[in-house]
């Protein structure tokens, strides 16, 4: 199995069984063809020993170790190896791991192919990319119950096109650039409760947690992007409560805050590209103009016109 990301080829291969959660994180790409440029090997095998060495860092059920220049990923039964250069993801799977098929998918591998895109001054951003009606390049970051998605829902609604909602990548190499990673949204029942049309469109219970899977092409079709310039205007969304959504600018160095702590692979010591990172997020906090969004009862009374006075205050 091949599939193409933003150029990069990447092969897919291994046992069929674990073969199924490389196919639930990356099968919405287009196919590929030519040399792999990354390949990720993965085989059935029997749970794997906790790695020898301190934890350099940790993301949920994975522990992360440095074994020389390769990063080790170990979600307690299930080995990935992600190797020097980021060309090569060898993982040995557990059984215990596909018991959890989303996790396995949208962490543990997520962790393997985040990591071995850094070689390539790739990096992960947690947070939620549009393009406004007129144009603009909208990043929406904030950390869980930010209200995050329930605003980038609410602009969708209002006319913005989008890349995703929760996680992009932004290229540092030559011209930076903001790169989508085509997969189902998740909506909690609360952000739901604001938009019924999309509520009628939701589809499976995530394995964790009372989110919903929504198929974003099929909510708004056409509406897809795959790339856009670095963002014009960065929201930072925080959920207030009170009567009315209130718009008031931050400073670049407030919104560069923000998108480390949106991007917090880029203060690990060992792993590559920290400092390419981290010039790419100084870049975008100090290209666009960045505000605070204190979320208010309107936006789940009235999603699209609060959108709408949203990105009119900006």
């Amino acid at each position: 199995m091949r599939r193409t990301f933003h150029g990069l080829c990447i092969e897919l291969d291994g046992d069929p069984t674990a073969l199924a959660g490389a196919a639930e994180l990356l099968g919405a790409l287009p196919g590929g063809a030519g040399l792999a440029d990354l390949k990720l090997h993965l085989r059935a095998s029997s749970p794997v020993p906790r790695p020898p060495g301190a934890r350099a860092f940790y993301h949920g059920v994975v522990d992360a170790f440095l074994h020389g220049r390769d990063v080790l990923l170990w979600d307690g039964a299930s080995l990935a190896r992600v190797c020097e250069g980021g060309r090569v993801i060898e993982v040995e799977v557990a059984a215990e791991s596909l018991r959890e098929g989303h996790i396995f998918a949208h962490v543990f591998l997520l962790i393997a192919v985040v990591v071995a895109l850094r070689w390539r001054s790739i990096f992960h951003v947690h947070a939620g990319a549009l393009v406004a009606p007129d144009g603009r390049g909208v990043l929406v970051a904030g950390g869980a119950g930010a209200g995050k998605s329930t605003l980038t829902l609410s602009l969708l609604e209002a006319g913005c096109d989008y890349l995703g909602d929760d996680a992009v990548f932004v290229r540092a190499a030559g011209a930076a650039v903001v790169l989508a990673l085509p997969r189902a949204f998740h909506v909690a029942p609360r952000t739901a409760e604001a938009f019924p049309r999309i509520a009628a469109l939701l589809g499976t219970l995530l394995p964790a947690g009372e989110k919903r899977r929504l198929d974003a092409r099929v909510a708004w079709p056409g509406r897809e992007r795959m790339t856009m310039a670095l963002p014009e205007v960065i929201l930072l969304p925080m959920v207030e409560g009170g009567p009315v959504t209130h718009v008031e600018p931050v400073s670049a160095a407030e919104a560069l805050g923000a998108l480390i702590e949106s991007s917090t692979y880029v203060v690990i010591e060992g792993l590559p590209g920290a400092m390419d990172h981290l010039e790419a997020l100084e870049q975008i906090a100090n290209g666009a103009r960045a505000y605070r969004v204190g979320l208010g009862q309107d936006l789940l009374e009235r999603p699209v016109v609060t959108a709408r006075r949203v990105l009119e205050s900006t």
